[in-house]
């Protein structure tokens, strides 16, 4: 898979779960926590899989609306690359 497809499956992924209230342009916070629980199982699984769900949840509001925009979407996959790239700097172990 190359970086145009991952974005375009990134792109998917967001419509797939905003579109299930009839509104495609945002997640709501069920949507998100369905696409969360989906999309990023070993995360759920973790004793602290709710905690962090929270955090998520929380962070990528970044207007505080409750919901989450497709802008709002890809700036947290940003983030969330960038600790993956580099768990160190984000508080893990490498």
């Amino acid at each position: 898979m190359n970086c145009e497809q991952i974005c375009l499956q990134m792109a998917a992924i967001f419509h797939k779960y905003a579109d299930s209230d009839g509104d495609c342009s945002s997640l709501s916070q069920p949507e998100l926590m369905k696409l969360a629980k989906s999309e990023f199982p070993t995360l759920c699984k973790s004793e602290k899989g709710d905690d962090i769900l929270k955090l998520i949840c929380s962070s990528m509001d970044l207007n505080g609306d409750k919901m989450i925009t497709f802008d709002e979407f890809c700036m947290f996959n940003c983030a969330l690359t960038t600790a993956l790239h580099n768990p160190k700097k984000a508080g893990g172990k490498k």
